[in-house]
């Protein structure tokens, strides 16, 4: 690991810049494969549709930032969004039940979407988006599957990068329930 690969931290005093947490932020998009999945193809194709993941409209960051164009971008929005609404001044527990929160989200999408994987025979191990999601051909059970797999995505990537933060200002790790 070079010198400039080397993990960013995001001190408390600069959640409300939005340059560094979007330049904190990008380094995981850059260097952390969990993070790095929010920009492959069937994210970006899915996001293009219009879908967005499962949070709730108090956590959508098109409400106050509605020129948003991609996954990427949405992203950065939300975690700074989150950070600064939820997380600037929470203590110890409450960081954790955030996170906790995203977490079970991310994983009752994962089961959803799982199944449906399992219904129609997808082959995850070689996902091709475009192949895979020819398989479902229930429009419902689609948008479903779309839904669900964006947000698993999405959560579990930003359950991640909370997750290093939690470190850095409690020094421990976050271990979840």
């Amino acid at each position: 690991m070079t010198f400039f690969n080397k993990r960013p931290s995001l001190k408390k005093e600069d959640i409300s810049d939005a340059d560094k947490v979007a330049e904190f932020v990008m380094w995981f998009l850059t260097n952390e494969e969990i993070v790095k999945a929010i920009s492959n193809l069937s994210n970006r194709v899915i996001f293009g549709e219009g879908i967005r993941p499962l949070m709730g409209d108090s956590s959508n960051p098109e409400k106050i930032y509605p020129n948003i164009k991609s996954i990427i971008e949405w992203f950065m929005f939300k975690v700074f969004f989150d950070l600064n609404n939820y997380l600037k001044n929470a203590k110890k527990e409450e960081f954790e039940l955030f996170i906790d929160m995203l977490d079970k989200i991310s994983g009752e999408a994962l089961v959803v979407y799982g199944d449906i994987g399992i219904k129609y025979k997808m082959d995850f191990n070689n996902f091709v988006y475009e192949k895979e999601i020819e398989k479902i051909l229930d429009d419902q059970e689609r948008a479903i599957f779309k839904t669900n797999f964006l947000s698993d995505n999405v959560l579990a990537a930003e359950t991640r990068i909370l997750a290093w933060i939690y470190q850095d200002y409690f020094n421990e790790w976050y271990k979840g329930k």
